[in-house]
């Protein structure tokens, strides 16, 4: 009897593990799981922003150019050279005064003629309208050849001399008009000749330094670089839509071993297909700062964990490995990266036109924001996951929105809050429903004052827990 029931209870125990192993092997098993989450963490707050490395050479943030104007006449002096300093005023070159001169003349001799027909005018108007206040009544007498009959007849021929008077009036004041509207075009010309000629020496509208002099007057004359400087950095075609005006920038000189800040100014949207082999390269200017910055370019960072990244970051990193330009733009420059204040002279060095540039321009930033590691997050049907441990001993499978995503480190917008514990690699997780889990006890970690301030029921429990699952 005995023996039976020892075979019995062996074939039940058999039967049992046999069971039990099917149902963890079988695919979609509604058997409960019990997940051994080894690696865990919470969701802490930290700075995630995505950089980007390239390179850039300093340049004038503008120019302006001076040109040349024919009709004020020829040239006739030069007063500056290429590579001199100007001020706004400083003057460029002077116009060559004789053509004006002899113009004016002319207008001058004309005015002195038309003021003189103009006189003539006004003393003839001015006789005839005396004539036509002092003329008396003139009469004609006419005697018959009649002995017998003598009769005086009188004829009255003011009206006829008052109309003569009154035409000759009214042609003279005619003339006067004309005269006085040629006169005033002719006043014009001189006022703008003498504008011209006190307008003969060209100056400078801006502080800056001459570049270019084109000694065969073609227009532009002159080019003057202002003094304010900008940096044309090398924009890669991956990069284009993701440099924006106004994004930050930090900018390292070798040759100064000096740290600057700027923005973004413009982004120039126009290939230079010189600048690469395989793919045209674009560009981005950055105006600097009024102060140098004595902070270095930020390390990249080294997190060798392997994971995953955003879509867009995905996208560019497989088309920037397809042009030499774009890999070598998106490396960090070889400087001190190790967060050290550089060491500033008492008199800072000028940053010169053409000096070389590493750069770091700052794409996105999100500040004090949940994070967590790329290790930690699934990737499914372009939707992310992590594996949740809740307090209540169940793992789930939690859906998130990602923000911010660079090198590995993900700016959670959804989902998760700051302090909710998830399994560390969600490769050692894979479950699709809530499932219990278990973690390894770190005795380094126990307190014996804790246990032993526990209830003996709250130990009990523990202890099955760990027995039974």
């Amino acid at each position: 009897m005995k023996k039976w029931s020892k075979s019995i209870i062996a074939v039940l125990a058999i039967v049992f593990v046999l069971c039990n192993v099917y149902l963890l092997l079988k695919e979609n098993s509604k058997a409960e799981r019990t997940i051994n989450v080894r690696d865990w963490t919470r969701v802490e707050k930290d700075n995630v922003k995505k950089l980007f490395y390239t390179k850039g050479v300093t340049e004038p943030e503008s120019e302006t150019h001076v040109y040349f104007d024919k009709h004020k006449g020829s040239l006739d002096k030069i007063l500056v050279k290429e590579g001199e300093t100007v001020t706004a005023g400083t003057p460029l070159f002077v116009y060559d005064a004789q053509k004006l001169e002899d113009k004016k003349a002319i207008l001058e001799d004309r005015k002195e003629r038309l003021q003189s027909e103009m006189s003539s005018v006004e003393n003839e108007i001015t006789e005839l309208q005396q004539i036509k206040q002092q003329a008396p009544a003139d009469t004609a007498k006419t005697e018959t050849e009649n002995k017998k009959v003598k009769v005086d007849v009188n004829i009255d021929t003011s009206p006829i001399i008052d109309s003569n008077v009154q035409q000759k009036i009214a042609a003279a004041q005619t003339e006067k008009s004309k005269l006085e509207a040629t006169l005033t075009e002719n006043d014009a010309k001189l006022s703008r000749i003498g504008e011209q000629l006190q307008d003969l020496n060209v100056v400078s509208p801006v502080d800056g330094q001459v570049t270019n002099i084109n000694p065969e007057l073609q227009d532009p004359m002159i080019t003057i670089a202002s003094a304010s400087s900008a940096v044309k950095g090398n924009l890669p075609a991956t990069r284009v839509h993701e440099v924006q005006e106004g994004q930050a920038v930090k900018l390292y000189s070798p040759l100064l071993d000096q740290y600057y800040t700027g923005e973004v100014s413009q982004v120039i949207a126009i290939p230079d297909y010189k600048t690469a082999k395989k793919e045209p390269m674009y560009s981005f200017l950055v105006k600097l700062g009024n102060e140098s910055d004595n902070s270095a370019i930020e390390d990249t960072p080294t997190d060798e964990a392997t994971g995953i990244t955003s879509e867009a970051e995905e996208n560019t990193t497989e088309t920037s490995g397809n042009t030499d330009a774009a890999k070598s733009t998106d490396k960090q420059p070889k400087v001190n990266l190790n967060n050290e204040a550089s060491t500033v002279t008492e008199k800072e060095k000028p940053l010169l036109l053409g000096t070389k540039m590493d750069m770091q321009v700052t794409l996105a930033e999100a500040l004090q924001v949940p994070v967590i590691a790329s290790q930690s997050i699934e990737k499914e049907n372009k939707k992310y996951y992590v594996y949740q441990m809740k307090k209540n001993g169940m793992v789930r499978k939690q859906p998130i929105q990602i923000g911010v995503s660079y090198k590995k480190k993900n700016q959670v917008i959804d989902g998760i809050l700051t302090k909710d514990t998830i399994v560390t690699n969600e490769q050692n997780v894979k479950v699709s429903d809530p499932s219990p889990f278990i973690t390894p006890s770190k005795s380094e970690n126990l307190n014996k004052k804790d246990i032993k301030a526990l209830p003996s029921i709250q130990k009990a429990k523990y202890i099955l827990i760990g027995l039974f699952e």
